[in-house]
C-alpha cells in the first residue's frame, strides 16, 4: 500500500466519526497533517482532543493536529480547511525532528551579527543519554560566570530526575511548595505565573549565584508533575506556563544576566520546548560513542530548523548550538582521537546549515565543540561547589557570556567626563591600510611605532635591514629618509626621497650590458653608483680624479636623468683601473666628510623587474652590493649603509663572509603579541574622541595615558584600549578573545606577522562595521567582532596576492594544487608531483606548515589561515 493509499485510509476511518469536515495531507518532511471540525470537540482541552483522534487511527503518523470546534472555525475561510494546512514552526519533538530533515537549513544566529542579546541570556544544558555530565557541565558554567561578576539564575528543569539543588549544596533548603512544578503546575490554572523571589535560593552570599530548584519530590510534587502537558502549551490561543516563567525571571529582585537551564534527558515532553523555543543557547553533552551518533545528529539537524522565543516575523532567531564531548578518557593520545572523532559527526551534522548569506554557518568547530576528559575528582564528587581545577569549563562559560549585553555600552556610561558616541568615534577612525610608499608623510610620522626591533633596524651599526613584504621596511626607510644626512641610492617609485633619480629595471639592464662587455661584476659597479649618488646630494665632495669629463653634474637648471648616470658610468668604468679606483674615490669622499651620512637601499625587490631573467639579475646585483659593503664597509667612518631587503632575497644571495653581515643586521618579524596590537591602537589613537573615550575610561589619578606615547603604555592599558576598539570576545570558545584571534589568523605559517595585513584588517573592518550599525546597533565596542571576522577575506586575498605575484611567482604550481586539495591540513602526499623544491620553499616563506596526524603521526600540512579563505580552502572543523 502506498503512502496515498495510507493517508485515503486515516481521511476515511476520520470521516466515518466526524463527517466531511476532515482533511488529511502528508506533511513536507514525514508523516501526516490532520484537520478536523466537529462539535465532539466542544468542552475538550486540545490534548484530548488529540487523543481522541489518535485512538481512531493508533498507526498513523500524524506530525500536525488541527482539530477545531465549529464556533472555532466560524472565522475561517472555507478554503483554509480545503487547503492543505501550513506548518507551524511548532518546539514540539515531532515537528522539531521532522523539519531538522531537510537537506539544507537557513540559520540565523545572534552570533551571525556577533551582536548581544538583552538579559536574561537562556542556555539549556541537554543530552540525550544520560551519564555525560550535563548538570555538572552547567554547575561549573554558573559558578565561573557568577565569578565574572554576572548574576546568574539556574534552573533545574530535569523534573522527573531533580539534582542541581544537591550539586548547589542547597537541597535541605527546598521547601516542599517551592519551585518549578508547583508554579507551572498553578499557571496551567490560572494562566499567571505568581511572584518568583520565594521560589529563588542564593547559592553563594559571595557572587550572583542563584537556584530555582524543581521542587521538593513528594506525593504532591508527583500528583502535579503528572498534570503538566507540555505539547498543549503550543496550541493556539493557549496560556503557555514555560514562556511565563521564562519572563518572570526578568522580575526577580536579583534580575539575572543568565539563565541555565538543566533540561532532562532524552525525548521528554518538556525538553522540546525547552530547546527549541525558550533557549538563546543550547549545550549538547554527549559521549562519542555510535550509541550516541544517530539520536545526537537527528537532535542536532532539528536545533538548526528552530525558531526561539526571540523570533520575529522579520528576524527570525535560531538557537546557538555548542556541544560538549565528555567524559573522554584523559590520556592525551586518546583524548585527541575522541575529539577527532567528535569534530568528524559533529561537521556532517551541521553540513546542511547556511547562513543568510548562503554560505557554511559554522566556520570553525574548534570554536563550538568542547572536549572535557575524564577527572576523577568530578566524577566522585556529590557537589560542585568545593571542586577546584575547573578551567574546561571556562570554555562553556564563554559561549554564553559572549551573548551577554553589556551593562557599560559605548558612549552610555556614567563617567567622569561626557563620552563621545560610537558613531563619532567611527566616523574618524582611519587606518593606514596603504602601504608605506603611498602614506603621506604626515600620516606615516604619527602611525610609525617603534619597538626593540624597529630601534634596532634603525641603529646606524645595522646595515641590513631584513623583512617580509608587509613587516614595515620602507616605513623604517622613510623614517632615516627624513634626516638631514640621509642620501638615498636606491627607493621605490614616486617618494620624494631621492634628488632626481633611482636606478629601474631599464637601468639595471644596461648595467648589466656594461659590465658584461667589460668583463666586470656587480660588486665593482657599485662604488661607482655609490659615489655618483653621493654627488648628487653633496655635490662638493671630492670628483673622481681619474677623468676630465664633468661626472655626476647636470646642465644648469637641468635634471640629473638616468642617461646621466648610465653615461658617467660608462665614462668611469672605461679606465683599466675602474673599481679600484672607485673604491679609492668612496674613501676619498668618506673623508671629506665632517658628518655621519646614512646610504639607503630600499625597493631591490622590485627596481630589478619581475620577469625570471630581472629576478637572476637582482639577485646578482644584491649579492654584488653586499659584497662591496662587506669588504669597504669597515674601512669607512662616516658612510654608513643601511640595506633593506625582503627576507627571501636574503635567503637567496650567495655572498662571502655572509655570517659577518648577519651579525650586523635587524629583523622585522612582529613577533611579540601586544607591539602588535599597538600598532591598531597608536593609529586610531589619531582620532579625537577614540582618545575621548579611551582615557574617559582608562586614565588613573596616577597615570594619564594622552601624557605617554602608545609605546610605552603598560599591556594591561594595551589591551583594554583594545577592548573598547575591538570587542573582547570573538563568540565563545577556545579564540574566544578578540586579540587572540586577530594574532592567529594574520599570522603565516612561520607564525610572523606584518603591519599592513592588521591596517588593512581594521580599515575593513570600520568599513563594514558602518554598515552593520545602520540596522543593527552594537554597544559592546567600537568595531564589532563580525566586522573583523569578515574583514579576513579582503587581507587573505591582499595577503595571497603579495606572496604570489610579488614575491614568488615560481610557486604558482603550489598554489594551483592547494586550490584543487581544497581543505587543510591535508596529508602530505597529496602535493606530490609537486616539486620537493617548491614544497620547501612554500614551508620557507610561510605559506604551509607541517603538522603530524593524531592518529597514525603522517605527515600533514597546514595552510594558515592568512592564506587559507583566497585560496578558496575549508578548514577541518569547518561545517
Amino acid at each position: 500500500m502506498t503512502q496515498s493509499d495510507d493517508n485515503n485510509l486515516v481521511e476515511h476511518t476520520l470521516r466515518e466519526t466526524f463527517g466531511d469536515q476532515v482533511r488529511v495531507s502528508a506533511d513536507p518532511f514525514i508523516g501526516i497533517r490532520v484537520a478536523v471540525i466537529s462539535v465532539e470537540f466542544s468542552g475538550m482541552t486540545p490534548r484530548a482532543r488529540r487523543e481522541r483522534i489518535q485512538a481512531l487511527v493508533p498507526d498513523a503518523d500524524i506530525v500536525r493536529f488541527e482539530l477545531l470546534t465549529p464556533d472555532e472555525a466560524r472565522f475561517m475561510e472555507q478554503d483554509e480547511l480545503s487547503s492543505p494546512p501550513v506548518q507551524a514552526e511548532l518546539p514540539l519533538w515531532p515537528e522539531a525532528l521532522a523539519s531538522g530533515r531537510a537537506s539544507e537549513i537557513t540559520v540565523r544566529f545572534p552570533s551571525e551579527d556577533y551582536g548581544t542579546l538583552p538579559s536574561p541570556v537562556v542556555s539549556t544544558f541537554y543530552s540525550l543519554r544520560g551519564g555525560v555530565g550535563r548538570s555538572t557541565a552547567l554547575a561549573h558554567a554558573a559558578r565561573i560566570i557568577a565569578g565574572q561578576g554576572l548574576t546568574v539564575l539556574c534552573i533545574d528543569m530535569d523534573l522527573e530526575a531533580p539534582g542541581l539543588a544537591s550539586l548547589l549544596e542547597v537541597e535541605d533548603r527546598v521547601a516542599e511548595s517551592m519551585g518549578v512544578v508547583p508554579l507551572l503546575a498553578a499557571a496551567e490554572m490560572s494562566g499567571e505565573i505568581g511572584p518568583l523571589d520565594e521560589h529563588v535560593l542564593r547559592v553563594t552570599e559571595d557572587a550572583g549565584l542563584f537556584l530555582l530548584p524543581a521542587g521538593c519530590p513528594g506525593a504532591e510534587y508527583a500528583r502535579l508533575l503528572s498534570h503538566l502537558d507540555p505539547s498543549a502549551w503550543y496550541g493556539e490561543d493557549e496560556i503557555n506556563p514555560l514562556r511565563l516563567l521564562v519572563e518572570a525571571v526578568s522580575g526577580l529582585a536579583e534580575r539575572p544576566d543568565v539563565v541555565l537551564i538543566d533540561s532532562r534527558t532524552g525525548i521528554s515532553p518538556l525538553a522540546a520546548p525547552l530547546l527549541f523555543d525558550v533557549s538563546d543557547i543550547n549545550v549538547v553533552a554527549f559521549y562519542p560513542h555510535p550509541q550516541a551518533k544517530a539520536g545526537t545528529r537527528a537532535l542536532t539537524r532539528a536545533l538548526l530548523a528552530a525558531k526561539s522565543r526571540r523570533s520575529t516575523e522579520k528576524n527570525p532567531c535560531t538557537p546557538e548550538v555548542r556541544f560538549i564531548a565528555s567524559p573522554v578518557p584523559a590520556t592525551p593520545e586518546v583524548r585527541e582521537l575522541y575529539s577527532e572523532r567528535a569534530q568528524e559527526w559533529i561537521r556532517e551534522w551541521l553540513s546542511v546549515a547556511r547562513n543568510s548569506a548562503g554560505g557554511p554557518a559554522f566556520d570553525a568547530l574548534e570554536e563550538v565543540v568542547q572536549v572535557i576528559g575524564y577527572q576523577e575528582a568530578l566524577a566522585v564528587s556529590d557537589s560542585v561547589m568545593r571542586v577546584q581545577g575547573t578551567d574546561d569549563f571556562t570554555v562553556v562559560a564563554d559561549w554564553i557570556t559572549g551573548l551577554v549585553e553589556p551593562r557599560d555600552a559605548i558612549g552610555e556610561g556614567e563617567h567622569e567626563l561626557p563620552e563621545p558616541s560610537k558613531a563619532e568615534v567611527l566616523a574618524s577612525l582611519h587606518f593606514a591600510g596603504e602601504t608605506a610608499e603611498k602614506q603621506e608623510l604626515e600620516e606615516l610620522r604619527g602611525t610609525f611605532l617603534s619597538t626593540a626591533d624597529v630601534d634596532r633596524a634603525l641603529a646606524l651599526d645595522t646595515v641590513v635591514v631584513i623583512g617580509r613584504k608587509g613587516t614595515g621596511k620602507t616605513a623604517v626607510f622613510r623614517k632615516l629618509a627624513e634626516a638631514e644626512t640621509a642620501i638615498v641610492i636606491t627607493s621605490p617609485p614616486g617618494l620624494n626621497t631621492h634628488q632626481s633619480w633611482t636606478p629601474d629595471a631599464d637601468v639595471y639592464s644596461a648595467l648589466e650590458t656594461e659590465l658584461h662587455a667589460r668583463g666586470l661584476e656587480w660588486r665593482q659597479v657599485w662604488p661607482v653608483l655609490l659615489g655618483l649618488a653621493i654627488r648628487q646630494y653633496l655635490p662638493e665632495i671630492p670628483a673622481p680624479g681619474w677623468t676630465q669629463v664633468p661626472i655626476g653634474v647636470p646642465a644648469a637648471g637641468a635634471a640629473y636623468l638616468k642617461t646621466d648616470l648610465l653615461h658617467d658610468v660608462a665614462t668611469l668604468l672605461s679606465h683599466s683601473q675602474a673599481p679600484l679606483l672607485a673604491s679609492q674615490w668612496l674613501q676619498e669622499i668618506d673623508n671629506s666628510l665632517e658628518a655621519d651620512h646614512v646610504l639607503l637601499f630600499d625597493a631591490l625587490d622590485t627596481g630589478f623587474g619581475n620577469t625570471e631573467n630581472d629576478r637572476k639579475r637582482r639577485n646578482d646585483g644584491v649579492a654584488g652590493l653586499l659584497t662591496a659593503v662587506g669588504v669597504f664597509g669597515p674601512q669607512l667612518s662616516r658612510l654608513k649603509f643601511k640595506i633593506l631587503l625582503r627576507e627571501d632575497i636574503w635567503r637567496e644571495v650567495k655572498v662571502p663572509n655572509k655570517s659577518h653581515l648577519g651579525a650586523r643586521s635587524a629583523r622585522l618579524s612582529w613577533s611579540n603579541k601586544m607591539d602588535y596590537l599597538r600598532i591598531a591602537i597608536k593609529q586610531a589613537w589619531r582620532s579625537e574622541p577614540f582618545r575621548k573615550l579611551v582615557t574617559s575610561r582608562l586614565n588613573k589619578r596616577d597615570y594619564r595615558l594622552e601624557e605617554t606615547p602608545v609605546e610605552y603604555w603598560p599591556e594591561e592599558f594595551v589591551r583594554n584600549a583594545w577592548v573598547i576598539l575591538a570587542s573582547e570576545r570573538v563568540s565563545g570558545g577556545r579564540t574566544a578573545y578578540t586579540d587572540n584571534w586577530v594574532w592567529s589568523r594574520l599570522a603565516d605559517a612561520n607564525g610572523d606577522h606584518a603591519p599592513r595585513a592588521l591596517a588593512q584588517m581594521m580599515t575593513a573592518a570600520v568599513n563594514l562595521e558602518q554598515g552593520f550599525e545602520e540596522g543593527n546597533r552594537y554597544s559592546r565596542s567600537i568595531i564589532r567582532p563580525r566586522a573583523l571576522v569578515e574583514s579576513l577575506d579582503e587581507v587573505s586575498y591582499s595577503a595571497l596576492d603579495a606572496l604570489q605575484s610579488d614575491e614568488f611567482p615560481e610557486l604558482d604550481p603550489v598554489f594551483r594544487r592547494l586550490r584543487e586539495i581544497g581543505s587543510t591540513p591535508f596529508a602530505a602526499e597529496q602535493l606530490d608531483g609537486t616539486l620537493i623544491e617548491l614544497i620547501r620553499l612554500a614551508r620557507e616563506v610561510g605559506l604551509l606548515e607541517a603538522v603530524s596526524g593524531p592518529r597514525d603521526k603522517t605527515e600533514r600540512y597546514r595552510v594558515p589561515e592568512l592564506y587559507r579563505k583566497a585560496l578558496s580552502m575549508t578548514r577541518k572543523g569547518q561545517a
